[in-house]
Parts: structure tokens; sequence; C-alpha cells
């Protein structure tokens, strides 16, 4: 006879998105009519605020107390001794949306924080459609292989040096099932130089050609010059791939802005020439936030519409280990910014640090940092090898998608 507790069966399960609720509530037998609204009472979410006024803040406690969530807040911002302070809140979907409504007309800024917490609970990360081409990020995790045309690219095995061998390189990316190829002709290596428009030129759109020729399919430009974009949307490419993140380069913001194309807007401070000399960061995440607000704002206005832009944290653009890392765990901080999320770490100098291992043996450090993002919603994988991600993401996929 069974003990009634064993009956029971008791455990966490771990829903992190609307399809994991859906499953779970139709694998119990949900009225579907009621499906929908159950969803967002049992959709929940963590959220960190930052910079709120003191007084606004007492009065967002208020709300969520009522609303039966829990804040938290810095000791002192409940007797009003300092004048500002972030906030810890928790509390489901239906909670935030019903927090959103209270908030409206409130002072103390919190009109415009309603107006915060909205987009955030929003946040799709969706569909992105032009020209023919779709890329739905609700059905998978794409992925986007390098094609260096340059001689001095920090990986070796990744450099091509002719035309004839990009193509070959680029016929075996597809076959193993590649979604983008990203052809760059510009090291962006940490102490490497810039090169001359014309170079760049020459070495990267005659690839853009014959690859056109060839395929297909999706291919995407790591330039910073505006000709250089140019060019290779006139060669047939379809995505620029921005290292500086539009900074200071209004004329490619327009460019692109004019012929309707997707941008991913990547983060770095300084140059590749200068980038890891000493980078600092005293809170790594919200300062990568804000200053890819800043490149959105630029992006969005120069014209180029929301559902056009893709954001890059920039791992190891101007970062330390520690912050790398940090990027990763709270994926999460840059999904909430409701864009689709790119992820370029494949090979990269943290994951030697860690391993203690040179370029070429860090293909597992690679994989295991991947999965890690994928699970914690990057949309798009940039890496060097492609044959083994696509396996990768076949079985994470695969596990997703198991029916309940």
């Amino acid at each position: 006879m069974y003990n009634r507790s064993e009956l029971y069966n008791v455990r966490f399960i771990e829903m992190k998105n609307e399809y994991d609720i859906n499953d779970q509530l139709n694998s119990i037998g949900v009225d579907p009519e009621n499906v929908g609204n159950l969803i967002d009472k049992f959709r929940f979410y963590s959220m960190k605020v930052e910079n709120v006024d003191t007084r606004g803040a007492n009065l967002v406690e208020q709300c969520i107390n009522q609303l039966g969530g829990v804040v938290a807040m810095n000791s002192e911002a409940k007797a009003f001794t300092v004048r500002f302070t972030d906030l810890l809140l928790s509390g489901s979907r239906h909670m935030f949306s019903l927090l959103v409504i209270r908030l409206k007309k409130e002072p103390f800024g919190l009109d415009e924080l309603a107006g915060e917490i909205k987009k955030c609970i929003e946040s799709d990360n969706g569909v992105m459609m032009w020209n023919g081409r779709v890329l739905d990020f609700h059905k998978k995790t794409y992925v986007m292989g390098i094609l260096n045309s340059t001689p001095d690219s920090f990986f070796d095995e990744s450099r091509i040096a002719s035309v004839h061998e990009a193509v070959e390189r680029a016929e075996k990316m597809i076959k193993a099932g590649v979604d983008i190829i990203d052809i760059g002709g510009e090291s962006s290596r940490p102490g490497s130089d810039s090169v001359s428009e014309e170079e760049e030129i020459r070495r990267v759109i005659p690839v853009v050609q014959a690859i056109r020729e060839k395929s297909d399919i999706i291919i995407s430009v790591d330039t910073r010059k505006k000709n250089v974009a140019e060019r290779a949307l006139d060669s047939g490419a379809d995505i620029i791939n921005d290292i500086s993140g539009l900074q200071n380069n209004m004329e490619m913001a327009k460019l692109i802005a004019k012929r309707k194309t997707p941008v991913i807007l990547m983060h770095i401070r300084g140059i590749p020439k200068n980038m890891q000399k000493n980078p600092y960061y005293k809170n790594t995440v919200s300062e990568i936030l804000r200053e890819l607000q800043s490149s959105i704002s630029k992006a969005m206005g120069a014209g180029i519409s929301h559902d056009k832009i893709i954001i890059d944290p920039g791992i190891g653009f101007g970062k330390r280990v520690e912050d790398n890392l940090k990027i990763i765990r709270e994926l999460q901080s840059f999904k909430s910014l409701n864009f689709p999320v790119l992820i370029g770490l494949s090979r990269k100098s943290f994951i030697g640090q860690i391993l203690d291992k040179p370029v070429e043996k860090r293909l597992i450090g690679t994989i295991v940092a991947n999965t890690v993002a994928i699970l914690n919603g990057a949309n798009i994988i940039r890496v060097h090898d492609v044959d083994q991600t696509v396996e990768m993401v076949k079985i994470i996929e695969s596990i997703r998608n198991i029916e309940l």
C-alpha cells in the first residue's frame, strides 16, 4: 500500500516563459478558455529598478504590498535619509500589470516608471521580418557562423585567404545547418589596428558577392564603415553588424534606416586597439545597459525601427573575465530591453583564462558557455565552430520542445 505522502509527488518545476506555463496548464487539463488568464498569474518576475526617488519608492512599496508582491529597498530609504534608492520587485505578471495601472499619474517620476515596467513585462523579442527574410525567435535559437576575410583574426582557423576558400567555408557551414554567415574584413581582436575603407571593401565585397551567387543564406557583414556597409548591402548582404553600436556614426545609422535592414548594436568601450587596457565597471550590467540604450536611442533617432534592432552586450570588448561571466549569468537583464540578443563568446580569452587553454583548445568551454547563454535567453549565437554548435542547439531545442 502506498504511503499517502508518496502520492503527492511534490516538486519544483521551472516555468521560464508563457510557453512553459501553457504546456503545464494544458498537461493537467485546464479549460483552454481559462489558460490565457492563468498564464499571467503563473508567470513571475523579479525586477530591479535603479535610482528611484525615495518618496516614490515608498509609494511603490505600498502598492506592491497591497497587490501581494514583494519589494526591497535601501534601509535608509524608509527613513527618507537618502534621496534615491534601487528597488528589487517580485510578483506575477498580473501583479505588475496592476502596478502599472496604479502608478499612472503618480508623482515623483512614477508615471514614467510605470511605462518602463510595462515595456519590461511586455518584452517579447518576437519575429523580425524584412525583404522576404524571417527570424522567428519564438521558434529557435539562430546560429551565426564567423567568416573572417582577414589575415590577423585571433583564431587562425577562422581566417580565409581567398574568395574561393571563403565560398568553400560558407558551403560547409550551410551544409552543417548555419542560419546566418557573418563576414568581416577588419579584425577586432584586442590591440588590432583599423584598416582602410578601401582595404575592407577589397576583402569583404567579393566574398559577399560570391556567396550570394551560390546561396540564399542570410549574410551579415561586420563593419563600422558606412561605405563598406552600403557596398555590402548592394552586393546582397542582409544585416549590418556594427561593433561600435553606431556610436558617432550617424551616416551609417541613416543608411540602415533608409535600407530598412536589421542592425546589430554591440557594446564596446574604446576601440579594439585600446579596449582591453584596464577596463573597469562598478556595476557591469547596469552600465552596459545604459550605454546600449544610448546606441538604441541613436539608431531609432536616425529612423531605424524597433523591430530591426538586435543587441549584443559585447563579450570580450572592453570587459574583464568577471564582466563577461556576469553578462552571461544576467542575460535576462538585456532581454528586458525588448530586443533579440546576440552573444559572441566563441573561443574568447576569458574562456582561455578560466581553463588555462590556448585558443585552439577552447571548443568545449565555448560550447558550455553558449549553452548557458541560450538557457538564459540568447537568441543568436555567433561562433567559429558551426557543426558542433548546431548539434548543441538541436539538443537544447529538443528538450525544450518535448511535449508534456
